[in-house]
């Protein structure tokens, strides 16, 4: 199908290069005491976003002048290759795991991480799934419960890695098309439902889970553990007042945090809601 090429949407464009320009900003002024002690180098993690921020720009130039009739059409191709990098990254020697989750594949001196792939690849294919299925999407047997089988088969693996989070993105935004689509609501409902019920099972069958709950409500029953992320970010709002400490200023970076260039970016950062004043 021949399709006119429309203009880019340059307020998009300039949003989008604004929030990466205060991005690699934002990770100078976490990292640059961390990477000055560990590499001698302020920019060390600086220099890396920069990399990656220019690969991201070029992909993201190369696809925005693909006409998308090319994603539907090459959509189940390029979901079959998310499979298989889903189940490589589990085979241990080629999944490289960290911090108790083998999510990355290692590229080089770089990582990939297959999941995030994935939220893209299942974008586009359950797109032209729902066009080709339209007429079965209000049909429970044969709409609705196909569809959730393709959603939660990723979903699955995912959980594997393990990665909660991901898979819960994933899943909520392909439950969002479906349900934009035309799926009627008293399935939702019943479908929320069994959503909820499964979700707290996930969440209680794996310890950290618990912790990650607890420690928000009450970080300082282990201040040194699973509390520690919570209370340095109450650390930083308290010295910050209304327009915080000023950039550059925050102090939780000085090494107060494991990783403070890849951690919660509210500890890394000065607060906005004063707190205390001493």
């Amino acid at each position: 199908m021949n399709v006119k090429k429309s203009t880019p949407d340059f307020i998009l464009l300039i949003v989008t290069l604004v929030l990466l320009s205060i991005g690699i900003i934002m990770v100078y002024s976490a990292s640059a005491i961390w990477a000055e002690y560990k590499f001698g180098d302020s920019f060390y993690f600086a220099k890396r976003q920069l990399l990656f921020a220019g690969v991201g720009l070029v992909a993201m130039f190369v696809v925005m002048n693909i006409e998308y009739w090319t994603w539907r059409k090459y959509s189940k191709t390029i979901l079959i290759i998310c499979f298989v990098l889903l189940v490589a990254v589990l085979i241990p020697g080629i999944g490289v795991l960290r911090n108790g989750s083998r999510s990355w594949i290692g590229v080089g001196a770089f990582s990939i991480q297959p999941s995030e792939f994935m939220k893209l690849a299942m974008i586009a294919y359950l797109s032209k799934f729902l066009i080709d299925r339209q007429k079965y999407i209000t049909s429970f047997k044969k709409g609705l419960l196909p569809t959730l089988g393709l959603i939660f088969l990723p979903f699955g693996f995912i959980m594997l890695q393990p990665d909660l989070g991901t898979g819960t993105v994933l899943v909520g935004t392909c439950v969002t098309m479906v349900f934009v689509s035309g799926a009627r609501i008293r399935h939702f409902i019943w479908l929320g439902l069994m959503g909820l019920v499964g979700f707290a099972g996930l969440v209680i069958s794996a310890p950290y889970r618990i912790k990650r709950i607890t420690s928000y409500l009450d970080p300082w029953e282990d201040p040194l553990g699973s509390g520690f992320q919570m209370i340095q970010s109450l650390f930083a709002i308290g010295p910050g007042g209304l327009f915080g400490l000023g950039l550059g200023e925050s102090r939780q970076k000085f090494f107060y945090l494991p990783e403070p260039q890849n951690d919660f970016i509210f500890c890394d950062h000065s607060g906005r809601i004063r707190i205390y004043r001493r």
